[in-house]
Order: C-alpha cells, then sequence, then structure tokens
C-alpha cells in the first residue's frame, strides 16, 4: 500500500509538471512556472531549460534568475564555441539522464567553459540534465544543479518521465516562433504599405478595426471616429457614398464603392462586404479596407528618384502617374508642357524598366515600392 501511496504521489506530481509545462510554450519568457515546480519538487539549487530553434537560435530560461551581463545568448554561445562538435550537449543521447560527471569532463577546458557558462554557478556539484528533440529540429536541453547532495533515483526518473512531453512543448513553442516571426513580417509588411481595415455595422459604428486603420484614425486628417463610435470622411462627397453604401447593404445588396479620402498624403478607401463565415457573434454589415501613404508626396518622390534613378520631376509624375492621373492633367500639376510630359514618362518607363501607365502603376503601387 505504501508503494501504491508514493506512486499516486509522483504521478499527481507528474500530472502538475505537465500541466505547467505545456501551458509555459505561452509564456513570456516561457517554461518558468514549470522550472520552478520541478526545481521545488527536486529540491534543486537551480533548474534552467535551452531551447533551440530549427534555425540555430538558442532562448535561456533559469530558476532562481541571476544577474549577469550575457545579454545574447547566441552571439555568447557562436563566439564561445562556434561550430565545435566537442561540447558535451551535443553528445548526449536524446530522453537520457545524465549526471554531472557523465555531462562534463572536468579535465577538458572547453567543457568546464561551457559548465560555467550555461550553469551560472561554480558551486554546481551534483545535476542531473537531459536532451530531448522535436521532428522539425527543436531541442530542449533541461539541467538542475545542487551544490551539496546528489539527486536521487526518483528525481532522475521524473525527470526522465517528462521527455516525451518536453519534446511535444518543443515542437509547440518551435512552431509558435515560427508563426510569430511570420507574424512579425507581415505585421511590418503591412504597417509600411499603410492598410487597414474596419468592420461596421448598418450605422456605420465601428465594430473592429486593424491596429493600422485605428492609428489612421488617430493620425489622419481625412478619417475620424466620431463620439458615438462612427466612422466618419472628413469630406463630404466621400460621406455620402459611406451614407448610400450602407443603405444599399442594409437592403441586402452586394455592392462595392471606391473612395478617395485625400490627395496629401493619398489615402483611398474600398467599401465592400464583409466575409460569409466569419467567427463568433461579429456581424458587421460592411467592411472598409483604407490604404495610403505614410509619407507625403514630395518625400515618395525622392523615393523613387533615388530607387530608380530618376529626376525629381520625373518622379513626381511618376507619383502622379501611380495615382491615376492622365499625362495631360499631371502636365498642368507640374507646370510642365504636354509634350515634355509626355517625353518624362518615356524616360521614367525605360528606367523603371516598365511598358506604359498600367505596368509603372503596379509597380508601384504593388511592389517594393509601396514598403519604402
Amino acid at each position: 500500500m505504501g508503494y501504491t501511496r508514493e506512486m499516486a504521489v509522483i504521478y499527481s506530481e507528474e500530472h502538475d509538471l505537465v500541466a505547467a509545462l505545456h501551458r509555459g510554450t505561452l509564456g513570456a519568457p516561457p517554461w518558468e512556472e514549470f522550472l520552478e515546480q520541478l526545481r521545488r519538487r527536486t529540491a534543486a539549487d537551480y533548474a534552467r531549460l535551452l531551447f533551440q530553434g530549427d534555425h540555430d537560435w538558442l532562448q535561456s530560461v533559469r530558476i532562481p534568475a541571476v544577474d549577469d551581463d550575457l545579454a545574447d545568448i547566441n552571439e555568447i554561445y557562436r563566439q564561445e564555441f562556434g561550430n565545435s562538435q566537442a561540447l558535451p550537449h551535443k553528445a548526449m543521447r536524446p530522453n537520457r539522464v545524465y549526471s554531472l560527471d557523465e555531462f562534463i569532463d572536468s579535465s577538458d577546458p572547453l567543457q568546464s567553459r561551457f559548465k560555467t557558462l550555461f550553469m551560472q554557478d561554480p558551486d554546481i556539484r551534483f545535476a542531473r540534465n537531459m536532451r530531448v528533440t522535436e521532428p522539425n529540429g527543436g531541442q530542449i536541453w533541461i539541467s538542475l544543479g545542487r551544490k551539496k547532495s546528489d539527486f536521487s533515483a526518483s528525481d532522475g526518473a521524473l525527470l526522465g518521465s517528462l521527455a516525451n512531453h518536453l519534446a511535444i512543448a518543443a515542437g509547440t513553442h518551435a512552431e509558435l516562433e515560427r508563426q510569430r516571426l511570420k507574424a512579425g513580417i507581415s505585421a511590418d509588411a503591412i504597417m509600411r504599405l499603410n492598410f487597414g481595415w474596419f468592420m461596421l455595422d448598418g450605422s456605420g459604428r465601428i465594430i473592429d478595426m486593424s491596429e493600422q486603420a485605428e492609428a489612421l484614425v488617430q493620425e489622419a486628417q481625412s478619417l475620424r471616429k466620431s463620439p458615438d463610435g462612427r466612422l466618419i470622411p472628413e469630406q463630404a462627397d466621400a460621406q455620402g457614398i459611406l451614407r448610400k453604401f450602407l443603405k444599399l447593404r442594409q437592403a441586402g445588396e452586394s455592392v462595392v464603392r471606391s473612395v478617395h479620402l485625400s490627395d496629401e498624403p493619398w489615402l483611398d478607401m474600398l467599401l465592400t462586404n464583409p466575409p460569409a463565415d466569419l467567427p463568433g457573434a461579429l456581424q458587421p454589415v460592411a467592411i472598409a479596407f483604407v490604404h495610403g501613404e505614410r509619407t507625403s508626396s514630395a518625400e515618395r518622390s525622392r523615393h523613387l528618384a533615388n530607387l530608380f534613378g530618376l529626376t525629381l520631376q520625373e518622379a513626381r509624375l511618376a507619383l502622379h502617374i501611380s495615382h491615376g492621373v492622365t499625362i495631360r492633367e499631371a502636365a498642368t500639376l507640374l507646370g510642365l508642357t504636354h509634350e515634355t510630359t509626355r517625353l518624362y514618362s518615356k524616360r521614367i518607363y525605360a528606367k523603371t524598366g516598365t511598358r506604359g501607365q498600367a505596368d509603372l502603376v503596379r509597380l508601384i503601387l504593388a511592389s517594393i515600392v509601396a514598403l519604402t
């Protein structure tokens, strides 16, 4: 009966640790709660977890935390060890629990330096270490250390019993990091493109909006949020288009409308129908996509001139063309003759490698130019 009760206690402790481990994949930093529970359960003086992603970057969590100058563990790792295959953690068999003597050869200066750097405590005399891997290349090294007494067999067994769960956690964390990276790049591109969206109800009230759209409302002079939460264009004709669009949508019609909001900086809005498969209780009547330029036309002209070797006058003309202005209209805006403007347009097409106005518009609005 005593053995059964002991096994029940171990199972309960393991269950709590597994729950904390899987919750820890979402932590910032990850796995702090799990490491603290594991450290207390094994009476360790410290617990440490190193995670290595599939692109060789490292994350480190240590309980208790120590004040050190290892601001960038990845850079320290590269400088001190490079691609050395003699490091102890590279020779560890996955899912096997190692003692300190099995893990570190104290007569090897490189391995001793590795112990000092990653255990960060010269008084640690006893340790249990384990490496786990996941199919996509993520790895976790977990280390427990004591100063005065060795770990018991049950401590090692507990650590070993967590191996499969650590591998799952490594895979989950690696995938989360990949998705965070993709989302960060996408968000940066959207920010640079100055693109945002609003969900509107039948009266034009904002149900939800993207961060970029919220910034546009706060910064742009051509679009605002009324005290009762409605999206209001500043121009009267744009207000009329939005009102008529919302009436048509409330009547059940499927419509799309384009609204020009501002010339300087350039800002347009596309009013369209919401997707049919929005989750939850969101029931917008319309979606308003807004897109424009973050900088003034003068700054944009300089960007274009630098990118394609245009003169400033050619760059100004290219910018007008990208806004749908005709050659004749651009000539008036720039104070040039029609013939001179046509000559400049030919130079622009040659320098940008485009074959006409439509091609140039695509280049400026739908390519790397929009990200500058």
